[in-house]
């Protein structure tokens, strides 16, 4: 099975450090810690204050630097938290791509069992999107954001990729959420490819997200899918997230949406969950593998 999220470039803390260190010697060094690896990035945490991403695939620097140009124009005009760069890393002889640091968003990741105030973090999603699905597209153009051109809300283009995970969870012994995808996906049919409108942030799920102490919706991390898009993109993570009650309170706040729509935003939920899935089983994270097994029973109920 390919690996997507299989680094072209790892970035391991001794060089990391190094980068820091040389790039920018203003930082008084206490500690360094790895965050996580996500498919494009390394990150690491820098005396519980910054966060450097480091690109682990070519691609990866493109994504960087439209976040560069993007996020210090919406940073403090959304409801929640996201990150803001004020480090940039230049590409140099022991590592070939830019890099950024960011000012340390506060908060911790949902959990499967953890307590979490779901129709008050509804709400906060509602209001970030609305604002965000309502940026002047005019404005995105000049920081580099592009339509989207990876094909993410593709069904037809993307179902090739989603049942080659699906084979996979049966081969893993995942039976009854392999037949519950494909069932699942098979009640959908067909869906035309949406026309790109519309500021998003490409890849909300729930390791992009924060929480903050009570377990209420803070802050949306990795800006490096953003795209001009369809708004179904982002508003998957409802479905892949959150229980009716908390879905009705986010629609009061945001408005309603089509039917196409939300068919393409389920889909889109189930296709992130299953990847994220088998990428927690392959990374034996069974704190991931809980919490997107749940969230694809959220997904596909009716």
């Amino acid at each position: 099975m390919e690996k997507p999220w299989v680094a072209e470039y790892p970035v391991s803390l001794e060089l990391a450090g190094k980068l820091i260190m040389q790039q920018f010697p203003e930082i008084e060094w206490k500690e360094i810690k790895q965050l996580g690896e996500g498919f494009d990035n390394t990150v690491m945490q820098i005396n519980g204050e910054f966060v450097f991403r480091f690109p682990r695939r070519p691609l990866a620097v493109t994504l960087i630097q439209v976040e560069n140009h993007l996020l210090p124009s919406i940073a403090g005009t959304l409801p929640l938290t996201i990150p803001e760069p004020i480090f940039f890393g230049e590409p140099s002889a022991i590592y070939p791509y830019p890099f950024t640091g960011y000012k340390m968003v506060k908060g911790h990741l949902p959990a499967e069992g953890s307590v979490a105030n779901e129709v008050e973090s509804a709400k906060r999603l509602a209001g970030f999107l609305k604002i965000l699905h309502s940026f002047p597209l005019g404005k995105a153009r000049q920081s580099g954001v592009e339509p989207d051109g990876l094909r993410r809300l593709d069904a037809a283009f993307r179902r090739e990729s989603l049942f080659a995970h699906v084979a996979t969870l049966e081969k893993l012994g995942y039976m009854e959420r392999a037949r519950s995808v494909t069932c699942f996906v098979e009640r959908l049919g067909d869906m035309d490819v949406p026309r790109p409108s519309t500021l998003v942030h490409g890849d909300i799920h729930v390791r992009n997200v924060l929480l903050d102490d009570d377990g209420i919706l803070a802050g949306i991390l990795d800006w490096g899918d953003v795209h001009i898009g369809s708004p179904a993109i982002d508003i998957a993570f409802l479905y892949s997230y959150f229980p009716r009650n908390a879905r009705q309170a986010f629609f009061e706040v945001y408005g309603n949406i089509d039917k196409e729509t939300e068919r393409l935003a389920r889909f889109r939920a189930v296709y992130m969950l299953v990847t994220l899935l088998v990428y927690g089983i392959d990374r034996e994270d069974e704190k991931l593998v809980a919490i997107t097994e749940k969230g694809l029973a959220l997904a596909i109920e009716e």
